[in-house]
């Protein structure tokens, strides 16, 4: 069977839809007010020495484990940082994979508070 130009464009279309969203737009204010919940990816010892206010700590390989219990709304917004870019990236990854559907990558903990204080002034 021969799919025209058309049919093609509907396959896209209807492909795209079913993809999970990504957000990989500037990182948010450490503040946000879109009821998300951030997760701090480092270890409890580096959470204890320092986090964004309102974090809860989730060691990186606890995530999949954890997470299900913490968030159940699969579109609540979830922003993740930690201290090893590659790390939140797998994070990323494996929320995504649980059927998450508003991750944020924010980076590393060092650059959101060098981010925050830039802002403020």
């Amino acid at each position: 069977m021969r799919i025209g130009r058309s049919g093609l464009l509907v396959s896209l279309l209807v492909s795209c839809c079913l993809l999970p969203v990504l957000v990989f737009a500037q990182p948010a204010d450490p503040e946000p007010e879109d009821g998300g919940i951030w997760i701090d990816l480092r270890s409890p010892q580096e959470f204890r020495e320092g986090h964004i206010e309102g974090a809860i700590n989730i060691p990186r390989g606890e995530i999949s484990h954890r997470i299900g219990t913490l968030v159940t709304d699969l579109y609540q917004p979830i922003h993740l940082y930690g201290s090893n870019p590659g790390f939140v990236g797998l994070a990323l990854n494996i929320l995504i994979e649980l059927g998450y559907q508003w991750v944020v990558n924010e980076g590393s903990y060092e650059a959101l508070l060098a981010r925050r204080d830039r802002d403020r002034g």
